[in-house]
């Protein structure tokens, strides 16, 4: 019999089994798996296959709780939560639901977050700003919202990218709108508790709770202000003064009250047009800030003052920066995907004092992965190449990189973004039109 883990992180209550991945980025949204057991080298073929199974068009990642993963898919206008066996790969149900809407552009429409599963119920956002709640015993749509409609939002073109997040009785979501930044909800009613205020510009990610100077805080991120693009001169006009950055809106990095969404500290030391990952929580009361869109990263630790809290940076550095992929913590060390629209450095290992120790741009014949993800498990590294396609086993060694195998693994390459999930032993990996999951034991 399975073990059931009442997790209680930070007042965050997921109740899964001992080797669930129960919502993004696993059971503490690290993406890191207490998994042992796998294997430490592939054959030449790579990890067995045990299934696939066709999905639609999409970026959306799975959970797995109880021997069954579940994934946001979406037909036409109609959006779904599709239940899969994890032995055999059939499908066994799915709750269907009406979601219209086509993202700016037309380019990037398909789905984005991973459903967060706990206590019988499965909590998701669609690309187009459904936010569902779904019984799953009943297999029916227990409340729906529409974030677009209720916060006046605009649909981005790469649409609306939330993985809701539990505390208490409380599932919190980020709609990113102009007036309101991140909002909480009764995760039995549906009905709406608090919300904050504006924090900035469109971002992709999702609230979550932690432990910051002995209280619970809800930790967010807005974007800044992009700025705009310079039109085209005629012939023999002067080239404008670029723009001056520090005019623009910044980015707020903050802790907000669980109680009632107020804001507790906000740092705006550090500028992303387009925030994805979500702070790196630290000992010591530190979140290390990463992003694309040439914003490098920044170290900032929170201190307890007599007026209530306050950010300090400790470092900024461009040294390193992930577009897509929030880092992986090993011991005094970050695994960073330090790849972005203007950056190639590959795999980096960097020190939490902010020293870079090795990327595998500087190593011969070393994989790039372009802006893949990667999850750890039982001290290795399972990292899927955003450009070839290539799963890869890496040796969790912050001192050097040591590759243990690697096989090709997804044909359409931009699918190498959708998040990997772990379970058991049995790896689900996103192929475009497939869903694949392989035995890595």
């Amino acid at each position: 019999m399975k073990r059931v883990i009442v997790l209680l992180m930070s007042g965050m209550i997921v109740t899964a089994g001992a080797d669930d991945w129960p919502q993004y980025g696993g059971v503490h949204r690290d993406n890191v798996s207490l998994e042992t057991g796998l294997a430490d080298s592939w054959p030449a073929e790579g990890p067995k296959v045990l299934w696939t199974a066709e999905v639609f068009d999409g970026y959306s990642g799975a959970s797995v709780v109880g021997g069954k993963a579940y994934l946001t898919d979406r037909a036409g206008d109609i959006s779904m939560l599709r239940c899969f066996d994890m032995k055999s790969g059939k499908e066994l149900w799915k709750v269907t639901f009406d979601d219209p809407g086509k993202l700016k552009g037309g380019k990037f429409d398909g789905t984005r977050g991973t459903p967060t599963i706990s206590d019988g119920r499965a909590y998701l956002v669609t690309s187009y700003g459904s936010f569902v709640c779904i019984d799953l015993k009943t297999q029916k749509v227990k409340w729906k919202h529409n974030l677009v409609e209720a916060y006046a939002m605009e649909l981005h073109q790469f649409g609306i990218a939330q993985s809701p997040s539990l505390y208490g009785n409380m599932v919190l979501v980020a709609p990113n709108a102009p007036e309101v930044g991140v909002a909480a909800y009764d995760a039995t009613s549906g009905e709406r508790i608090w919300v904050s205020k504006g924090l900035g510009f469109h971002a992709y990610i999702s609230p979550r709770v932690e432990k910051v100077c002995g209280e619970d805080m809800v930790i967010a991120v807005g974007s800044s202000e992009k700025a705009p693009k310079a039109s085209r001169r005629k012939k023999g006009e002067p080239k404008p003064e670029p723009v001056d950055v520090s005019t623009l809106a910044p980015s707020h990095v903050v802790g907000l009250s669980p109680r009632n969404g107020s804001v507790l500290w906000d740092y705006t030391g550090w500028r992303c047009h387009g925030a994805i990952p979500h702070p790196v929580t630290l000992p010591d009361n530190r979140f290390f800030i990463t992003g694309g869109y040439d914003a490098g990263s920044a170290m900032i630790q929170i201190v307890k003052t007599s007026g209530g809290f306050e950010p300090k940076e400790l470092y900024k550095t461009d040294e390193v920066g992930s577009q897509l992929h929030q880092p992986i913590v090993v011991g005094d060390h970050l695994f960073i995907g330090s790849n972005s629209n203007s950056r190639k450095d590959g795999l980096a290992s960097f020190s939490l004092d902010g020293k870079l120790v090795w990327r595998t741009k500087d190593i011969d014949n070393a994989p790039n992965f372009e802006r893949g993800p990667f999850i750890m498990a039982d001290g290795k590294l399972i990292y899927l190449d955003g450009k070839t396609g290539k799963l890869h086993l890496i040796k969790a060694d912050p001192t050097k990189y040591t590759e243990l195998a690697s096989v090709d693994m997804v044909e359409k390459n931009d699918m190498a973004w959708a998040p990997l999930a772990l379970s058991d032993g049995l790896l689900l990996v996103r192929d475009w039109n497939l869903m694949k999951c392989l035995d890595l034991r």
